[in-house]
C-alpha cells in the first residue's frame, strides 16, 4: 500500500470516528443560543429533534418567540454564556418513569447512577412502580410485600397468583393497565396516606407502614 493510500485510509478512519462521537450537550445549547441571539430562528429550529419538528411546525416554533415580552435574543445570549457550564449529562426516562442518568466520558455515554431501587417502597410512586413490575414479572412474593399488614391474614403468593392469573384475569389485567397508565400522574399524599387517581373514576390508595408504602385497593375508603 502506498503512503498516499495509507493517508487516505487514516483520514477516512478519523472522519468515521468523528462522525460517531456524540456532541456534548453544551455545544448544542451554545449553537441554539447563538442562532437566537442573531435572530436566526430557522437555524435554531434546525437544531431541534426530528420528533419535536413532527409535533411543532416551524411557524408554531417561531410564533413562540413573537409574543409580548418575548426576548429570544436575550435568551440566546444567556444560553451561550451558560453553555460552558452545562454538564455532558442526560436523564433517560423508562416506561414506568424510572430515570436512567448518563454522562459523556471519552466520547461515549455511560450510566452514571442507580437506575432504580429494586422493588422499592420508599415513596408512594416507587411502590406503585414496584407493584406494576412485580405483577408483570409474576413475582407474587413481591406483590405480597405490598399488601398492608392488617390485610395480610392468610393471603399468600399462591393466592395472589390465582387472583392475577385465574378466571377473572382479564378484568384484573385491565385494572393493572389503568394503574400502569397512571404511574406518572399527580399523586396526593397526606401524612401516611397517598391516593393515585385512576381513569375514569377510581383511586389507588396507599398507606405508609414501617416496611414502606403498601397498596390498599382501588376505591378503598
Amino acid at each position: 500500500m502506498t503512503p498516499a493510500a495509507r493517508l487516505g485510509l487514516l483520514a477516512a478512519a478519523l472522519a468515521l470516528a468523528c462522525a460517531h462521537r456524540p456532541e456534548p450537550p453544551g455545544e448544542t445549547v451554545a449553537a441554539f443560543g447563538a442562532a437566537l441571539a442573531r435572530g436566526d430562528l430557522r437555524g435554531a429550529y434546525g437544531l431541534t429533534s426530528v420528533e419535536f419538528q413532527r409535533r411543532v411546525p416551524f411557524d408554531a416554533f417561531a410564533a413562540g418567540f413573537a409574543g409580548a415580552g418575548a426576548e429570544p435574543a436575550a435568551l440566546g445570549r444567556r444560553m451561550v454564556a451558560e453553555a460552558p457550564a452545562v454538564a455532558p449529562r442526560v436523564d433517560v426516562t423508562l416506561g414506568l418513569g424510572e430515570r436512567v442518568p448518563l454522562v459523556l466520558e471519552a466520547g461515549r455515554w455511560r450510566i452514571d447512577g442507580p437506575v432504580y431501587e429494586a422493588w422499592g417502597q420508599g415513596t408512594p410512586r416507587a411502590a406503585v412502580r414496584t407493584f406494576v413490575r412485580a405483577v408483570d414479572a409474576r413475582r407474587y412474593d413481591v406483590v405480597l410485600r405490598l399488601v398492608p399488614d392488617r390485610y395480610r391474614g392468610a393471603l399468600t403468593a399462591d393466592k395472589l397468583r390465582d387472583f392475577w392469573e385465574g378466571a377473572n384475569k382479564d378484568e384484573h389485567r385491565a385494572l393493572l393497565e389503568r394503574i400502569r397508565a397512571a404511574v406518572d400522574a399527580p399523586l396526593a399524599e397526606s401524612g401516611d396516606e397517598a391516593r393515585l387517581a385512576l381513569a375514569p373514576d377510581r383511586e389507588l390508595v396507599l398507606w405508609r407502614e414501617p416496611a414502606g408504602w403498601k397498596i390498599v385497593d382501588p376505591d378503598a375508603d
